[in-house]
């Protein structure tokens, strides 16, 4: 068989022609329906003129012969290809009939090669709509191709377009914007980590335990220092609660697995009583009433303030907490600040093509460098100064503190309303401007080196104050190759260098590397870290596992020569993991891989718990020796000897446990004035620190 639309020959099982694409189907049910080619043309012609005249000339028409032409009309156009009737109106609609010029579908124009009828063929079953939508995802594919290229080194044409394009001075501001807006998110991270839950601490419930266990070298060392080595492991547990100005802590001592003791200290100074009791030895507490004289004495010697003062102070947390900025707008002030600041850096020198350098790993940076001397710090100062009298959100901070002062009744000198509080800030202002070539003289002078990357990111700084009375420079560099990194870090004060220089590898947020700590070039101690997560580091946690030991340098650097060799072989396994509600550090000693001990501190926080203070039936306040006494004979000392005996303490330890229990109240009364008088002489160190006039 052939076919009737182009002549090429159809072979059985066929079903489109090879030459033209015509379907074999309807070829076969034209040839049933209308064998005669010459017809064709006639029904075409049929088909496509619409006028006036061939309408009437088919009325004419008898019925029967109508009904035949009809049929062959769709059997011929069910058989045709859509662009070919499509053509076949078009030709009739300009005034020609089919016969006259057009050649009949079923005679081909002219013989194909093989090749070309079936390159045809192919396009041909694809169809026009398969065309386009094959040119459309080349296209498509391509173009996605591009975006994946320009996503990939978007950073380094953003980078190079502002360092071709801009001016020294332009480009320095760019890059350390984006710095900038950084360091603002990690330093109101840390502002509401820390100082914000500092404040907090008036509502909050911390419980702990620091864990000791001795390996056998450590018991051994015991034994050469003349010590029983009967200890393995022991535990100090630890709560503190404090809710409604009432606050609780609870120490017990636990060795061996043994609960020997415990501790617990009630401190209610609304009610003006503090409870003392030993949960396991007495159910009866020992009471004290804080409004004696006594008592006032000693709480104002240990934290610096007398009760009525501190309960002030617990109040003025609580009102701080809740009205203090929050992140979002210590980041606004913070990231403000620091541009007003960065932006007012003039005369910068860039240069392209520098390499840095640390350990083993270099990369190709651009540097710019700028001078300030003292009139420009003195500038930057006093535009900065002056920002901040005229800056409206400092003045509602104020306001707001002069309100807070108000509420708690706290003594603010002269002023007699927030009006006049904040006309003092903006005079105090004044005065320091007014006297900047005072505090701005001609040794305060610096310079600064910033590192930058291909893809806008600083990689170093060196901030050196040249003139000052110590000369003090800082620096660090961190150049990246691929997943490679390097680091130093140094600080120099009066000559003398501390640096810290290694390498590693980063992966995602956590980095692993050898680090050493080294002073004027000696390395005093190795440092082995391993998933060091920086993300949470961002937000003032630390986690990460470090493994630390003594390096070659640290008998010259520390005049310990005769030691160097018993320390070089010391091992300290450090691990570490915080987080906003908890935290723990884990300690393992090691020497020639023989264990010393292990020590293990962990913490919780939550907010405060209620606390229950003991009523007046379980307490007996303490107004002479005669009430002592009467508490001392509720406590139940054979339980203590029975636990110590279990734990395998000493039989020494036992026997001064059994005298004490034997002591009159006087004695009794004598030991423990001795002990406080030891507990104040701490206390004084303590009140050095931060927080322990708060109550630490």
């Amino acid at each position: 068989m052939t076919c009737k639309n182009c002549g090429n020959p159809i072979f059985e099982g066929d079903r489109f022609c090879s030459g033209c694409g015509t379907r074999v189907m309807e070829m076969e049910t034209a040839e049933a329906s209308a064998p005669m080619a010459d017809e064709v043309g006639s029904v075409n012609a049929k088909t496509a003129d619409i006028s006036t005249e061939q309408e009437k000339t088919e009325e004419e028409k008898p019925e029967k012969e109508k009904s035949e032409e009809e049929k062959a009309q769709l059997s011929k156009t069910e058989s045709l290809e859509p662009a070919e009737t499509d053509s076949a109106v078009h030709t009739t609609a300009t005034g020609k009939t089919a016969g006259e010029g057009m050649i009949p579908l079923s005679i081909p124009e002219e013989k194909q090669s093989k090749a070309k009828s079936s390159l045809k063929s192919l396009f041909k079953g694809m169809g026009a709509v398969s065309d386009k939508r094959w040119i459309s995802r080349v296209v498509l594919g391509a173009f996605g191709v591009v975006v994946v290229i320009l996503t990939a080194n978007s950073a380094k044409l953003i980078n190079s377009y502002h360092r071709n394009f801009s001016t020294p001075e332009e480009y320095y501001r760019w890059v350390e914007g984006k710095a900038i807006q950084k360091n603002a998110g990690t330093f109101a991270e840390y502002y509401v980590n820390y100082f914000v839950e500092y404040l907090h601490r008036y509502d909050r419930y911390i419980s702990g335990e620091i864990h000791v266990e001795l390996g056998d070298t450590g018991r051994e060392m015991m034994e050469q220092a003349d010590l029983q080595a009967w200890f393995e492991e022991g535990s100090l547990t630890f709560e503190s609660d404090s809710k409604n100005s009432v606050r609780q802590d609870t120490i017990g001592f636990e060795i061996g697995g043994e609960k020997l003791l415990s501790m617990d200290v009630i401190m209610d100074l609304k009610d003006e009583a503090v409870y003392l009791g030993f949960p396991g030895l007495t159910k009866t507490y020992l009471a004290v009433d804080t409004g004696q004289r006594e008592f006032v004495r000693w709480f104002e010697y240990a934290c610096g303030m007398e009760p009525e003062e501190y309960l002030e102070s617990l109040e003025l947390l609580e009102v701080l907490y809740r009205e203090c900025p929050d992140r979002g707008r210590m980041e606004a002030l913070t990231n403000k600040y620091l541009e007003l600041l960065m932006n007012r850096v003039d005369d910068v020198k860039m240069r392209t093509g520098k390499t840095v350098r640390a350990g083993s790993i270099t990369q190709t940076c651009t540097t710019l460098e700028f001078y300030l001397d003292k009139e420009d710090i003195r500038i930057i100062l006093t535009e900065f100064l002056e920002e901040l009298q005229e800056d409206r959100e400092v003045e509602v901070l104020l306001f707001q503190i002069f309100e807070l002062a108000e509420e708690l009744d706290l003594d603010m000198e002269y002023y007699r309303n927030a009006d006049e509080f904040y006309e003092a800030f903006q005079d105090n202002i004044d005065e320091i401007l007014s006297d900047m070539e005072y505090y701005i003289t001609y040794h305060h002078e610096l310079n600064m080196t910033v590192y930058v990357d291909d893809k806008g990111r600083i990689i170093g700084r060196t901030v050196e104050f040249p003139n000052s009375w110590d000369e003090v420079s800082f620096s660090y560099v961190n150049p990246h190759r691929g997943s490679r990194f390097g680091y130093k870090g140094s600080i120099v004060l009066e000559d003398k260098e501390v640096s810290i220089t290694g390498s590693g590898k980063a992966f995602g947020n956590k980095i692993n590397g050898s680090f050493t700590v080294k002073c004027e070039g000696d390395g005093v101690v190795d440092v082995e870290v391993q998933n060091f997560d920086m993300k949470s580091l961002r937000k003032g946690y630390i986690n990460g596992c470090f493994t630390i030991t003594a390096s070659s340098g640290i008998g010259r650097t520390w005049d310990l020569d005769a030691a160097h060799s018993y320390l070089t072989d010391m091992v300290l396994k450090m691990e570490v993991s915080m987080n906003r509600s908890s935290e723990k550090w884990s300690m393992e000693l090691r020497q020639d891989k023989e264990l010393w001990g292990i020590l293990t501190i962990a913490a919780k926080t939550d907010s405060g718990r209620k606390i229950s203070v003991p009523s007046t039936r379980s307490a007996i306040f303490v107004d002479n020796d005669r009430d002592f006494e009467d508490w001392w004979d509720t406590i139940e000392w054979k339980d203590l000897v029975k636990k110590m005996n279990k734990a395998g303490l000493p039989s020494d330890t036992i026997e001064t446990v059994e005298e004490f229990s034997e002591m009159n109240v006087d004695e009794v009364l004598e030991e423990l004035r001795e002990l406080m008088r030891f507990l104040l002489s701490g206390t004084r160190l303590k009140n050095a620190l931060p927080g322990c006039a708060q109550g630490f």
